[in-house]
């Protein structure tokens, strides 16, 4: 039994994704799915569909009026966006209280990292939508670690405060002998999540491994600005500090993304108002 089997034979009652979630993605991955059928269902639990209503107002979507209710989501996002959002709520959902861990703040980078991530990809006419899931659940190991290793997973968030993510990996395996990447990519894989999520959550630290896919460079840059968000730093210091290779990979200009990463400061509201 390898590493990874150890760790997971250790997790007791693995966090799952609400079953009205599960249950919502496979009729959405159903091209004749009455959307009517769709709506009644996510109605079924109300903290899934307020929080789908609440991203649906997000200013990443633009819409001329506010989102009452998941027909009027549907209508003005479409289906795509729709299931990305319902895969939002589930995901936020499936983790309680965890001792010794901020889940308001690990919550609200992951969000933000998200939406940047998306708004990268449109940019840059790649997979939004998967972007957008792939960063949300960039750092979820870390909530497996802290609750496999409470101690050991506090002493790691205080050693690794304000390093890089590639040190941290360092000091987790280190530690533990494994680390975020691996247990997060584990963790989608058990959730059935596509090849492509499972790849960019291994590799978004180290995004220029050749194993690694092209939405990995993407999620470390959003991860990146979101961090620098989270500090109030300015948006010419954050696009200074961006890993000059990632920025090359992804054939950005620093000076360009000054004005995009100051109109992401919307984005640290929105997941504020999300949590």
């Amino acid at each position: 039994m390898n590493v990874i089997d150890n760790f997971f034979q250790s997790v007791n009652n693995l966090p799952m994704m609400p079953k009205v979630v599960q249950e919502v993605i496979q009729m959405l991955n159903n091209e004749e799915v009455d959307l009517k059928d769709v709506v009644e269902k996510i109605n079924l639990d109300q903290v899934i569909s307020a929080k789908v209503l609440r991203l649906s107002n997000s200013s990443y979507y633009g819409l001329s009026r506010k989102v009452n209710n998941l027909n009027d989501a549907i209508s003005l996002i479409g289906v795509s966006s729709l299931r990305t959002l319902v895969i939002a709520s589930g995901v936020t959902s499936a983790f309680k209280t965890i001792p010794n861990l901020d889940m308001h703040r690990f919550w609200r980078h992951s969000l933000i990292t998200a939406s940047i991530a998306r708004d990268i990809c449109k940019v840059q006419k790649k997979p939004s939508e998967t972007a957008y899931v792939a960063a949300l659940m960039h750092s979820i190991g870390q909530l497996l670690i802290h609750i496999v290793f409470p101690t050991g997973g506090k002493d790691i968030e205080e050693m690794c405060r304000g390093q890089s993510v590639l040190e941290r990996k360092s000091v987790e395996n280190a530690t533990l002998g494994i680390d975020h990447c691996q247990v997060g990519e584990e963790l989608a894989k058990r959730w059935n999540f596509p090849e492509e999520i499972q790849r960019v959550i291994r590799y978004y630290a180290d995004p220029l491994n050749p194993k690694a896919c092209e939405l990995a460079p993407v999620v470390y840059m959003a991860a990146h600005i979101a961090f620098g968000l989270e500090l109030n730093q300015d948006a010419k210091h954050i696009a200074e500090t961006i890993n000059r290779e990632v920025v090359k990979a992804l054939d950005f200009h620093r000076i360009e993304w000054i004005d995009k990463i100051e109109s992401y400061k919307a984005f640290v509201t929105e997941a504020d108002n999300f949590i």
